[in-house]
């Protein structure tokens, strides 16, 4: 009789486990902490793409351990991305600045931020410290698992969502707080300091992702009240997504790019775990390639040709293996490209059209769509970007006029040679005002002009200017305001001789020399400087010049220029 027992009590737990197996998909085995990494940001922020990238990062070396979520408060925030629920999110932290990051809500005493003294006693951390942080958390045993499975209905717009939890080992509150957040990507808008974070720029906009839209569990979370060892909770949530989402001013909640982030909490503050909501995807289109808008390529060179990446979703349960797409420029004759790849259902590429040829120093509109997909007719939402390639052309030397704002210490210039190499540079500026300098080029060429502004907002109220010789004739001109922390021109230069009559009886002797030139004409010389190659000037007389002494110099070629009562020319000098 107590074999028989045994055998029944033992069919019974084998029963058991099979229906718990079924029902319950979180882990019962001790696991360390995920973390839960809150940035606070901002599209007016210009460092805050900066936080994007370092966020994204951690996340991306720990897959499956890191959750974003980005939350727009603060005066830094467009209305459009905000929620009912950032103020609050981001009062508690302590912040003083942005962009700001909370791991997991913890307080890491020793995680200073910058011209911080003493004990760091607030959850606000820089963003130098979030790897650190990180790196902590998730070394700690978690007293709770967390794992959460839900369905996403397109037909309906329902989404439901569960979420469970096991306790592996008593909890220090008796009641915990859960929390299930709805995410957006691809958020196309604007952002200061977009260069700071490229992989996310498309075209003169950027690419917001973990965005913060709604809380389904409200502002703190829903309680949870059993947290002993060995508790298991469930908890499920249904709710169908509206047209939109976020407040005042919301925007289009794309179901494409909605990713669901759970996570529990001890009370309003110290996450102890979160986690990724598993979902599956209800009746979805079959095929269904999604046009997210282009990318300008920047072909730094002095020609014709332009660049543009379209960027594909694939919204539909098939893989995407074949697209054409119809494109043009500046209203042109429509042209096609035939694409063959693979994009996995939900995923997203960047794919190249062929070169363009453009009009430099014009806007013109690049349009591109897709006409046909995996060999069917398909035609999606025409997507369209405004490029200029601006090259300046004309004969050397040039003169450039930059006006800083009232932060000239975050202002720069390089010009670049045809080998890429640095000629010419400074940052060197004072608060509002005009510099001129002289760009001097060693030979007939491509070179490169670099004005960049490190905070990312551009030059407020300035300019960025070039000009023939004479200084008055304008040869290129851009608002401080055109661009946030880097603007690139390109200058073709076609002689950096004079070739006019009124020099054409100065001759350069002996060329090549060895110890020294001789200058011979009627023109009444006023100074004689001599650059090398990199755009350095080595040697400078002034006065009515007749011989220019090459002492001390190293052999190779030079740029002598001459400036007189006739007007300014320069020559090649050889030394041996």
């Amino acid at each position: 009789m107590k074999k028989i027992l045994s055998l029944a009590v033992l069919a019974f737990l084998s029963v058991f486990t099979v229906m718990a197996q079924g029902e319950q998909f979180v882990s019962t085995e001790v696991s360390n902490k995920n973390v839960v990494l809150e940035e606070y940001t901002g599209i007016n922020c210009g460092y805050c793409p900066d936080g994007h990238r370092i966020a994204n990062e951690i996340a991306a070396a720990h897959p499956g351990r890191v959750f974003v979520i980005n939350v727009h408060a603060g005066s830094y925030a467009a209305n459009t991305y905000t929620t009912q629920w950032g103020n609050a999110l981001a009062s508690q932290t302590g912040l003083t600045g942005y962009p700001a990051g909370t791991v997991n809500r913890h307080v890491y005493p020793d995680l200073l931020s910058p011209g911080e003294t003493g004990t760091h006693t607030v959850t606000d951390l820089s963003r130098g410290h979030w790897n650190t942080a990180a790196g902590r958390v998730m070394a700690e045993s978690s007293p709770v698992n967390i794992a959460a499975r839900g369905t996403l209905d397109w037909s309906t717009r329902e989404l439901n969502i569960t979420v469970q939890l096991y306790y592996t080992a008593n909890e220090a509150n008796s009641t915990n707080k859960l929390n299930v957040a709805i995410l957006q990507d691809n958020v196309i808008g604007s952002q200061s300091g977009a260069s700071y974070n490229p992989s996310q720029q498309v075209g003169s906009q950027y690419r917001h992702m973990h965005m913060l839209r709604h809380l389904l569990t409200g502002q703190w979370g829903e309680d949870i009240t059993t947290t002993t060892q060995g508790s298991f909770v469930e908890k499920t949530y249904t709710y169908t997504i509206p047209a939109s989402l976020g407040s005042p001013n919301a925007i289009a909640a794309k179901l494409e790019d909605l990713h669901f982030v759970a996570f529990v909490a001890q009370g309003q503050q110290e996450i102890l775990t979160g986690c990724e909501v598993e979902i599956e995807n209800i009746n979805m289109p079959t095929l269904n390639p999604r046009v997210d808008g282009l990318t300008n390529v920047e072909v730094q060179d002095c020609s014709t040709d332009a660049r543009v990446k379209v960027n594909v979703t694939n919204v539909g349960s098939d893989a995407i293996t074949a697209l054409t797409f119809q494109y043009s420029v500046a209203n042109g004759t429509p042209m096609t490209f035939d694409w063959t790849g693979n994009i996995a259902s939900m995923d997203n590429t960047s794919i190249e059209l062929p070169t363009l040829t453009v009009a430099t120093n014009t806007n013109q509109v690049v349009k591109a769509k897709i006409v046909n997909a995996n060999g069917q007719a398909f035609e999606s939402t025409e997507a369209s970007l405004t490029i200029k390639k601006s090259v300046v052309s004309g004969d050397g030397p040039m003169v450039l006029k930059i006006k800083t704002d009232t932060y000239a210490s975050e202002t720069s210039y390089k010009l670049y040679g045809p080998n890429n190499n640095v000629i010419q540079q400074s940052s060197s500026f004072t608060n509002s005002t005009i510099h001129t300098f002289d760009l001097n080029f060693p030979s007939p060429g491509c070179y490169r002009l670099q004005v960049k502004d490190s905070y990312g907002d551009g030059i407020s109220g300035g300019f960025v200017r070039i000009f023939a010789a004479d200084g008055t004739t304008q040869l290129f001109n851009a608002t401080g305001t055109s661009f946030s922390s880097e603007l690139n021109v390109m200058i073709s230069v076609e002689t950096v001789d004079i070739d006019d009559e009124t020099f054409q009886d100065m001759i350069i002797f002996p060329n090549p020399a060895t110890n020294f030139v001789n200058i011979q004409g009627t023109a009444n010389i006023q100074q004689v400087e001599l650059f090398n190659l990199e755009g350095q000037r080595v040697a400078a007389e002034y006065g009515d010049v007749r011989t220019l002494s090459l002492e001390g110099l190293a052999s190779g070629m030079y740029i002598m220029k001459v400036t007189s009562d006739k007007g300014t020319t320069t020559y090649k000098v050889s030394k041996r």
